[in-house]
């Protein structure tokens, strides 16, 4: 089987290179005239060759790169995952040195090959090589200068070293390890990309590293086809398993990015939809986090491949093109969507009935809002008791919770929401329409802010911005919270506003007393 990087080779090259795949002796590492013929083939093309050798001297793939580089196959003999593969890659360096790159270290790793080897080859001769293998304590790499090597003891050292790692834990390339990658010309990347790195962490992801490229996202494959070649090496590098882009990608993005990476690809909306669902405990919020969630993958459905073929009648069925498994799948979405909706809908006419009883009985609402992990919920505590989630974490809660406040005779209806971000999703709009809709008929809004956050400023609008767009127009009363870890020297300066710490209690009885000097306005 030959792989790659085909284009502009001559057919009889390929010919030539079909020849190699044979058995060869399996006391050898690798037959001199096959390492000879690899050498004269890389040097001619300008290209890296890779070969793949099971242990019974068949020679499994040959795969063609580019002047740096090569892809590599899974092609695993053994199924235990504490076992090596069951097969060594061999791969040349035309006009370099036989060196491994931490790149062909990575491979080994996640390959779990018997051995890596690296051929460096000049003016038509093998001038050294480096084999690197496996062992219980990490990796061992053996230098060999020039082309003379014992292959007795390279096949002795990997079968000691498979027997040592037998029943054991191999070097693991880490689970849950995020990439993270931002394209676009945007002025705050690095604030975006610190906010991706927090979200992934409540998801329990480990960024490994980020990747951004200063241009439009690219319309096919977001990062543009020749960064998802370099996106590919820094994740073997990092031991990366899971890619996240900082922007909702596209069906065709997601489709085309997923195929280049091989990897697990997350864009902000799905990790933001995955927290929701995590968090979600009412079934008011399971039923919102599901709305989001079929909103936002229904335009990902995209017909590709014989599976997503026309469909036909049976046997009366008219001559016709018929229907598309994407056409049969986007209409069962569509229908789930609907059945969601609907059951949104009774509880919405619930939630309707209680407010209405509420303002019969002049009862007012104040409801809390603001940046994800503004504090919120810590503040909820502290005034009422409720008992809702506090954690350092991105929407820790998810649900609304709402409780009467009694305070030196006055009673009134205290509502926590969940936070806003930037970017906010549509599918979260649309979805938590309900949720939102206790700011839209607040009597006051509370707006906690993160006065220690060094982004104050940015996420201060971005509250500003969401209260706008669900038309919530209510008194607003800013909450800078977190005093005790110090302020922010630029604070918008706002007429009613209050300086607490819903940890320590700071200035908790002053936000008591503007919240009632407020409700009692005018009555």
């Amino acid at each position: 089987m030959i792989y790659g990087n085909t284009d502009g080779i001559k057919r009889a090259t390929l010919w030539q290179m079909k020849e190699w795949e044979q058995e060869y002796d399996r006391t050898l590492f690798v037959d001199r005239e096959l390492l000879q013929n690899m050498v004269k083939t890389s040097l001619s093309l300008n290209r890296e060759l890779c070969v793949f050798i099971a242990r019974n001297g068949r020679l499994l793939a040959i795969g063609i790169g580019n002047a740096t580089t090569v892809p590599l196959k899974d092609l695993r003999q053994k199924r235990a995952d504490k076992r090596l593969a069951g097969v060594r890659c061999i791969h040349t360096h035309p006009n370099a040195s036989g060196h491994l790159s931490d790149v062909d270290v990575s491979a080994l790793v996640s390959g779990r090959y018997d051995c890596m080897c690296a051929v460096g080859i000049k003016d038509g001769r093998v001038v050294d090589m480096e084999v690197a293998y496996l062992t219980a304590g990490g990796v061992e790499k053996l230098y060999i200068r020039g082309s003379h090597f014992d292959d007795g003891d390279l096949l002795r050292r990997i079968g000691l070293a498979e027997a040592d790692t037998k029943d054991k834990v191999l070097p693991q390339t880490g689970a849950r390890r995020a990439m993270l990658v931002h394209a676009g010309q945007d002025s705050d990347i690095e604030q975006s990309l610190e906010e991706l790195a927090a979200l992934s962490k409540t998801l329990g992801y480990q960024t490994v590293g980020t990747m951004v490229q200063k241009r439009d996202p690219d319309r096919s494959t977001y990062v543009g086809s020749g960064k998802v070649g370099e996106l590919a090496l820094e994740c073997q590098v990092r031991h990366a398993d899971t890619v996240i882009c900082d922007h909702q990608l596209s069906a065709l993005q997601f489709k085309n990015l997923a195929e280049a990476l091989g990897l697990a690809l997350l864009d902000r909306t799905g990790i933001i939809l995955d927290i929701f669902a995590k968090h979600a405990t009412t079934n008011e919020g399971k039923l919102q986090v599901e709305l989001a969630r079929l909103q936002h993958r229904l335009p990902m459905v995209a017909g590709a491949g014989e599976s997503m073929g026309r469909q036909r009648g049976g046997l009366h069925a008219v001559a016709g093109a018929g229907e598309t498994k994407a056409e049969m799948d986007r209409r069962a979405i569509r229908r789930q969507i609907g059945q969601v909706r609907e059951k949104l809908q009774k509880l919405q006419s619930e939630r309707d009935t209680r407010r209405q009883t509420r303002a019969a009985g002049g009862l007012k609402n104040v409801v809390i809002v603001g940046y994800t992990n503004a504090g919120k919920s810590t503040l909820m505590n502290y005034i009422t008791k409720a008992g809702v989630l506090e954690e350092n974490k991105l929407f820790a809660t998810l649900d609304s919770v709402s409780r009467t406040v009694w305070d030196d005779g006055y009673k009134y209806l205290l509502t926590d929401t969940v936070g806003f971000i930037r970017r906010l999703p549509h599918e979260f709009v649309e979805a938590f329409k309900s949720t939102l809709d206790e700011a839209r008929y607040a009597d006051l809004l509370l707006h906690v802010v993160d006065a220690s956050s060094p982004q104050l400023l940015e996420e201060y609008d971005v509250v500003l911005g969401v209260l706008a767009e669900i038309g919530a127009f209510a008194p607003v009363l800013t909450v800078y919270n977190k005093c005790d870890r110090g302020l922010q020297t630029e604070l918008p300066q706002r007429v009613d506003s209050v300086v607490v710490s819903a940890k320590t209690g700071q200035g908790i009885d002053e936000l008591k007393k503007r919240i009632k000097e407020i409700l009692t306005k005018g009555d």
